[in-house]
């Protein structure tokens, strides 16, 4: 035989070789004019179970009789409520991208990378029915991911998106806040630091601050210190053993927080590790086992001047309308009723006022606001001349049920300051905002 006829043979034994090799590496791609079919269809509200597995790990998920998903493997954790609405709503309505064929011979599974499968998803409906979502390797030129169903002989493949959207991990899944406690129904809530004590209780919607001592509190600050611990999540997990390293003393701790509910008392317990000049915090909850990393942010949150937290208006009335002022300039004095939609000046014969200079008098009185807080006992009033107040302002509102009355003395330079009746805090203010209230008197003269 000559040398010429061998090669060639042997050239096209190679080429069949690597067709036949290229052929199971490469299966065929979705053609384009193959049709889409609805792989899985149910009511959200009918998945009791979802069970998500790799090979080295497998994750379980069940709904609770109070509606919400928990983690029951491999750990039981809360699950975090919108993560697995995603997660539901995914896989109680599956489309196929493309049906790539029918009725695939059983051998073939291996070839698209299904047999074992990638990964596979199995959902439990509340009558028992289960099905099993498998899938496998990437087509080669599209943007899906082929897949089946478990007693299903079609091959279909779905798009790489919804791959993503359940191919999940623990972490992805499972719910990172650190004090889930529902901060709407909390009647008293304590911050401790290294320095000081807060307290605050609630009554209605509204904060007061009860330690140090009882003041005003700002219900928006108080609020926002509240919800910032109850979304708070944690960056990573430090220990789960239940047993943590010693350097993780909670002994001197950085901050506690304190949430006490008609359930229940939530407690975030912060410390505070410095390390080459770089400063780390950790946390544990009473909501779960473990040791946590936690931002900056969070930690130094709880750190807040009291100033920050205390209600620094001189009205409480708000956007409530008063029924009645009662007002004092030097020796200016003013009685202001509103009857039957009218303002009226009642100590001069019922005379008819305009109303919107009446209306600008209450939003004088409404944004008097302290820039600082000059003392907090009573006595200390005389010292910044409020024993001799150059003036004055009473405000009725709540249909009676609210009366305030705040006085006002002349300090030094561009400072003023006032106080409200029956309380011990002294408000300094800006010798602008106290000349604003006397043009809105005098508008009214």
């Amino acid at each position: 035989m000559k040398p010429a006829p061998l090669l060639i043979a042997l050239v096209i034994l190679l080429g069949l070789g690597g067709a036949v090799w290229y052929s199971e590496k490469h299966p065929p791609q979705p053609k384009s004019d193959v049709k889409t079919e609805k792989v899985i269809s149910v009511e959200q509200d009918q998945l009791r179970r979802i069970q998500i597995a790799r090979p080295e790990e497998t994750i379980a998920l069940e709904k609770a009789d109070d509606g919400k998903w928990r983690i029951t493997q491999p750990k039981p954790y809360k699950a975090d409520e919108s993560s697995a609405s995603s997660l539901v709503s995914n896989l109680a309505s599956l489309n196929a991208d493309q049906v790539v064929a029918e009725k695939e011979k059983e051998g073939d599974w291996k070839t698209y990378g299904l047999d074992p499968a990638k990964l596979q998803v199995e959902i439990t409906l509340k009558d028992g029915k289960q099905h099993k979502l498998l899938l496998g390797d990437d087509a080669p030129t599209s943007a899906g991911v082929y897949a089946r169903l478990e007693g299903d002989q079609r091959l279909f493949t779905i798009p790489s998106y919804v791959k993503s959207s359940v191919d999940k991990t623990v972490s992805d899944l499972r719910d990172k806040r650190l004090l889930p406690f529902e901060s709407e129904k909390t009647s008293r809530v304590t911050v401790t630091t290294r320095d000081r004590t807060l307290e605050f209780g609630k009554a209605g919607t509204t904060w007061q601050i009860v330690k140090p001592r009882p003041m005003r509190a700002d219900n928006y600050a108080v609020d926002d210190l509240v919800r910032s611990v109850r979304d708070a999540t944690f960056e990573s997990i430090l220990d789960e053993t239940g047993k943590p390293p010693a350097k993780y003393s909670f002994s001197s701790p950085y901050a506690v927080f304190e949430a006490v509910d008609a359930a229940s008392v939530h407690t975030l317990t912060i410390g505070k590790e410095t390390k080459d000049k770089e400063t780390s915090y950790y946390a544990k909850t009473t909501a779960m086992p473990g040791v946590f990393k936690i931002s900056t942010t969070v930690a130094e949150g709880l750190n807040k001047k009291l100033e920050d937290l205390r209600n620094k208006k001189l009205f409480d009335f708000g956007w409530s309308d008063p029924q009645k002022l009662e007002v004092r300039d030097g020796e200016v004095r003013m009685v202001i009723e509103k009857k039957a939609d009218k303002w009226l000046r009642v100590d001069a014969n019922n005379k008819e006022l305009p109303s919107d200079k009446v209306q600008a008098l209450i939003d004088n009185l409404r944004n008097l606001s302290s820039k600082a807080f000059t003392a907090d006992e009573a006595a200390a009033q005389s010292k910044y001349g409020l024993d001799k107040p150059i003036g004055e302002a009473k405000v009725t509102s709540d249909e009676g049920k609210r009366v305030e009355r705040v006085l006002f003395a002349a300090g030094q330079e561009s400072t003023y300051y006032a106080a409200r009746e029956n309380e011990p805090a002294t408000y300094e203010i800006e010798k602008t905002a106290f000349e604003d209230f006397q043009k809105a008197v005098g508008a009214l003269k």
